[in-house]
């Protein structure tokens, strides 16, 4: 081999060398969720969406504004917490709490389902309608709903369903009532899987 022939075999090899380098240096992650991305088929609602959600409805009172600062950037978020205690038994027995109060935005894309209050004007529950998306109900009602759906049940472990239209996601559980999880219980029924 000549010396320009080496020159150029070298350059060439430095410069796969350094695009290996360089490329090496990036990290590609994968994001997943527990709740499912698809419900199921018939009659079923759509998944999480990235629509932009209108501005919303409601008018709210300053304190309220100043918390959450707008439907499309609501913080911090109402979420569903769930706690537990080891009874006399040795059972552990667990309850769900609202952590934060949801504010309804008002209707959207996404979200055109029907909340109910309770006699306080306090929302307790979320009925879906065709159309709906987790995404869009967490925006209308400014509320975690990872937390929502794992404690009514929804995602894709033994025990959990996908959720259909016209389900009620309870979105304030009584704290006095024991929750059972239903992937536990799935699991003390069906020992061998």
């Amino acid at each position: 081999m000549n010396r320009n022939a080496k020159i150029a075999t070298w350059s060439a090899v430095a410069l796969i060398v350094a695009g290996l380098v360089v490329g090496a240096g990036y990290t590609v992650v994968t994001v997943t969720s527990a709740i499912p991305p698809t419900p199921t088929p018939e009659l079923s609602m759509p998944a999480r969406s990235a629509a932009p959600a209108p501005k919303p409805t409601a008018v709210l009172p300053k304190t309220e504004q100043e918390r959450v600062g707008g439907a499309e950037n609501c913080h911090p978020l109402a979420q569903i917490q769930i706690s537990g205690e080891v009874d006399g038994n040795g059972n552990l027995i667990e309850h769900a709490e609202l952590r934060t109060e949801p504010i309804d935005f008002g209707p959207r894309e996404g979200a055109n389902g029907i909340v109910s209050v309770n006699g306080q004007g306090k929302i307790v529950s979320y009925t879906t309608v065709a159309g709906d998306n987790l995404d869009g109900i967490e925006t209308r009602l400014c509320t975690d709903m990872d937390t929502v759906a794992r404690y009514n049940g929804v995602g894709y472990a033994p025990g959990e369903h996908t959720w259909k239209i016209g389900e009620t996601f309870v979105i304030r559980p009584d704290p006095n009532v024991p929750w059972i999880d239903p992937v536990k219980q799935w699991h003390a029924e069906h020992p061998n899987g």
